[in-house]
């Protein structure tokens, strides 16, 4: 193995490893550092975005097995919680998304990487200091190593290590609690899309990671983290809500296994390293993985990286295209998961619009997609879906002479055009109400 590298990689799943294969490609001597091989087999990230499909296919990423075995998806398909029928929300413009399996995809990608002559894959190995010269303990024999590399690229996740010896604070504030179970031999209502739900204790999503196997994430609030512990009863609580193929499979999943929980949690994209240190990925920032948009913003990442000048450009660019996906990913999952009678209007108010403008769905598709980075195209969809359910509920307030419930919604729902003027305001961050208020039922 060399002793001097260009660029050091933290961490080897997704992220790193396209980092790894990328900086390669362009002529970069890479080390690449994983400090738990077995990390890849948790439940994590399995859906990429046309924005990210864009990256591996610039990159002869797409032809691998995990990400070919699923076939391309076309979008997703919203099943509203009042019973009417489902609405479909293709891509725009033909794009296709892919899904996986998390651990399969992750495997293949260190095999790709390892087996590129100037990558040098060395697992486990676990950063110790960035300071005064960045070292890391070899998991075989012990010994610390020092990284003699020009620069370090950390994707090692949302509790980055890397991010710790920088100095830079985790500001992550936890969200809720997401379980992943795989149901053998289902169909889905609509193959070819992903599917989410609501109805349930949390929203719910189901995609298909392989070709008898899907993916089901349950969405549960931390005042609900019973349902955890209580297979019978988190049965109970979501199988309503479900198909009845679906539900069945769900019941013989839960009798064979638990599902593989993790506490979803928020930080905002906005520290992108330090000097020579670069952060990608979740290391940078992370958002409830509803919208899927996580592995798609880290391949972001590694293309900004690759084409920014120094750490502060790569920085200032970033910074301005991810805020978009983070603010829609926090209002989506805040319309989706709450239940005040206020986020219930705007949420059937949004699949009122979505069912009847076909616009209104290519922009919210745009907008997911990760090719539309807009805050106007953000701020326009939000604005039409909030005005739309705010005339609907206080107008029929007003024609019952409610006029205290009228005064008490008009505040409310002025809570809610934060959302559209972040759009519009660039650098504006808006920080999902979700995490610093409770939830509340109607007033009476």
């Amino acid at each position: 193995m060399r002793t001097g590298h260009d660029v050091a990689v933290i961490g080897a799943g997704p992220i790193g490893c396209v980092a790894a294969i990328a900086f390669a490609q362009r002529g970069a001597s890479v080390l690449l550092l994983e400090s738990n091989p077995r990390t890849s087999e948790r439940f994590a990230g399995e859906w990429i975005h046309p924005s990210g499909v864009r990256i591996l296919e610039s990159l002869g990423l797409c032809d691998l097995e995990a990400l070919v075995e699923t076939g391309p998806k076309r979008g997703f398909v919203a099943h509203p919680d009042d019973g009417s029928d489902p609405i479909f929300l293709p891509y725009p413009d033909g794009m296709t998304a892919a899904s996986f399996d998390h651990g399969e995809l992750v495997s293949e990608l260190r095999r790709k990487a390892s087996a590129i002559p100037g990558v040098d894959y060395v697992a486990p190995a676990r950063l110790t200091k960035l300071s005064p010269a960045p070292a890391y303990v070899d998991g075989k024999s012990g010994a610390e190593i020092r990284i003699e590399a020009k620069q370090i690229v950390a994707a090692d996740g949302r509790r980055s290590g890397t991010r710790r010896l920088l100095g830079l604070a985790d500001g992550s504030v936890g969200i809720s609690f997401m379980g992943g179970i795989v149901l053998n031999d289902v169909d889905l209502p609509a193959e070819g899309y992903g599917h989410v739900m609501s109805g349930g204790p949390g929203p719910i999503m189901i995609y298909r990671i392989g070709a008898n196997k899907v993916r089901m994430c349950l969405d549960i609030p931390a005042s609900a983290i019973s349902l955890r512990r209580d297979a019978k009863a988190l049965y109970e609580a979501v199988a309503p809500t479900l198909p009845a193929p679906m539900a069945t499979a769900l019941a013989v999943s839960l009798k064979a296994r638990k599902p593989a929980w993790m506490e979803t949690r928020f930080q905002t994209r906005t520290e992108y390293g330090r000097g020579n240190v670069a952060l990608v990925g979740d290391a940078v920032g992370c958002t409830h993985p509803l919208t899927a948009i996580g592995i798609s913003l880290g391949l972001m990442d590694v293309e900004a990286l690759l084409d920014s000048a120094d750490a502060a450009d790569y920085a200032r660019h970033q910074r301005a295209a991810a805020r978009v996906p983070e603010m829609l990913s926090n209002a989506l999952y805040q319309v989706f998961s709450d239940n005040r009678y206020d986020a219930v209007a705007i949420r059937r108010s949004m699949y009122d619009v979505w069912r009847t403008d076909a616009a209104e769905r290519r922009r919210t598709m745009g907008l997911l997609a990760g090719t539309d980075l807009r805050g106007r195209s953000f701020a326009t969809s939000f604005f039409r879906i909030g005005f739309k359910a705010a005339r609907k509920t206080v107008g029929s307030q007003a024609s019952e002479g409610r006029w205290r419930l009228v005064r008490h919604s008009l505040s409310r729902f002025v809570s809610w055009s934060t959302w559209p003027l972040a759009g519009l305001l660039p650098g504006y961050r808006k920080i999902p109400a979700h995490l610093t208020a409770p939830r509340v039922g109607r007033p009476g």
